[in-house]
């Protein structure tokens, strides 16, 4: 499932031991989960996931909302995770086996938007330097969330009472 890692990109993480990449769920926005599938040609299936496991408050996404039962449920698109634990593109070499396709979250990886800047966040162990095309990696982040937003809202519209399929993915966002 892996894709070739382009070797002209310079990975800030070479030397580091994947904590953030075993530890943490890569929540993605929806437009950027139908990009993933563009262009690693893979189905939405064989790497993503809708879980319920994301503290809302803690990420900037919109949730998608279901109503069942008189208790509404938050669904969050995650890439899948081995074993439970680590990221299903993370390669033995510890290197993301879609490094040029990786999501926005892990291009800003240990930084992270609050609300239009970008700040160091994460508690990471790497002696890291904001990389050449952050700053237009938040902006294009930003500008997913806005649309997120307006598509995770007329998802709930229309399929709120069931819970989501990531098989359907394509038919709920051509």
């Amino acid at each position: 499932m892996s894709l070739s890692v382009c070797p002209s990109i310079t990975n800030s993480c070479r030397f580091c031991t994947a904590r953030c990449c075993r530890g943490l769920a890569v929540v993605l926005t929806i437009p950027e989960a139908k990009r993933m599938v563009a262009e690693t040609g893979l189905k939405p299936e064989e790497f993503l996931e809708f879980s319920e496991n994301i503290e809302g408050k803690k990420t900037p996404h919109y949730p998608l909302l279901v109503q069942q039962g008189g208790k509404v449920h938050e669904y969050f698109i995650i890439l899948k995770r081995r074993q439970k634990k680590e990221c299903i593109f993370l390669e033995e070499d510890l290197r993301c086996g879609v490094y040029p396709k990786r999501p926005a979250v892990c291009r800003l990886y240990p930084f992270e938007l609050d609300g239009r800047a970008v700040k160091k966040g994460a508690l990471c162990p790497a002696g890291f330097a904001r990389e050449e095309g952050t700053e237009e990696v938040a902006r294009r982040l930003g500008k997913d969330l806005l649309e997120h937003g307006k598509l995770a809202r007329a998802w709930h519209a229309k399929f709120g009472s069931q819970a989501p399929d990531i098989r359907k993915l394509l038919e709920y966002f051509p």
